[in-house]
């Protein structure tokens, strides 16, 4: 049984980025959590150590004309004002998978436009931020997790 008035989602590195993506075209979590996500593809192409992902999966770089369109209809960031959902972002500021400017952006982005936010930069954290970094960290990540959800998500 799955009670769909009382949904979250979460999810880190590209789940960090679904999760942005989701609840910029759909509306029926109560809450979400994204960690060390991916915003703004042409920004991760710029600062990221997987930036070969953006050629390779997009189908070009961010200069080229072909590959403009593709890099922004997929990024997040450009449907931000979509987002709606509570919503809490963690990254470690030593991220050099998917740099912190990523979810610097996306936080910033949404607190101008007055929604539900929270955002968590570990110190000396990396993209190892919820899997084997450091432990008092991915605690920290999991109990705000957890009062972060029961704070949207308990009737």
């Amino acid at each position: 049984f799955i009670d769909t008035s009382r949904l979250a989602v979460t999810g880190g590195s590209y789940a960090g980025y679904l999760v942005a993506w989701i609840i910029s075209h759909d509306q029926r979590f109560k809450a979400a959590c994204a960690q060390r996500g991916v915003y703004d593809l042409g920004t991760f192409f710029g600062e990221g150590n997987a930036w070969r992902l953006v050629p390779n999966y997009f189908g070009g770089y961010p200069w080229e004309e072909k590959t403009r369109p593709t890099l922004f209809r997929e990024s997040p960031i450009n449907y931000v004002d979509k987002i709606h959902t509570p919503f809490i972002i963690f990254h470690g500021e030593n991220d050099l998978r998917t740099g912190v400017i990523q979810s610097e952006m996306l936080y910033k982005s949404l607190k101008v436009l007055g929604r539900t936010v929270e955002y968590v930069r570990h110190p000396g954290g990396t993209h190892e931020l919820t899997r084997t970094g450091n432990n008092r960290q991915r605690v920290d990540q999991m109990l705000r997790t957890i009062e972060f959800f029961d704070r949207f998500i308990k009737h």
